[in-house]
């Protein structure tokens, strides 16, 4: 990991050959970083604090419109060692296997979204550097708002 982001109460690494976009509105920020193939990480914070069981429910609704073969599973995972929501998804597109990972977790000043996918085909070599960046993640939190309960509902 060659590159680092740090803004908005963030900040992530990233490789040194991945194009990073910004877009940004009122009610969030989202960055997404592309690798050179069709592999990307993304990165929102949505400012409203939504529940992020609804973040997840949304994205899954939006999957689940998009492609008629899909499968969802839960995922234990922790951001900046915060309780996180997650699920990974498989689905076909184009009669290619593609993968999906979302993680959502709420902290003091937004909910944090995190969202990398790839065709399977490269997901051999991409996910480990995808897992890099999500692992690199790191967020100010305020130990008092946070609790160390699982979040862990069914989202699936």
């Amino acid at each position: 990991m060659d590159r680092v982001f740090e803004g908005h109460g963030i900040r992530f690494e990233y490789p040194d050959d991945w194009i990073l976009h910004e877009q940004s509105s009122a009610e969030e920020i989202t960055l997404t970083v592309h690798s050179p193939d069709t592999s990307f990480w993304s990165l929102t914070l949505i400012f409203d604090r939504p529940d992020p069981q609804r973040v997840l429910d949304t994205v899954l609704d939006t999957f689940r419109e998009e492609y008629t073969e899909i499968d969802v599973y839960p995922s234990d995972v922790r951001l900046n060692d915060q309780p996180t929501l997650a699920c990974e998804l498989d689905f076909v597109c184009h009669e290619l296997l593609g993968s999906a990972f979302l993680r959502a977790v709420a902290t003091p000043d937004f909910t944090l979204f995190v969202l990398y996918q790839g065709a399977d085909l490269e997901l051999d070599e991409r996910q480990p550097l995808l897992e890099k960046v999500t692992g690199s993640l790191t967020w100010e939190t305020d130990s008092e708002e946070l609790s160390d309960e699982s979040p862990w509902r069914d989202i699936v």
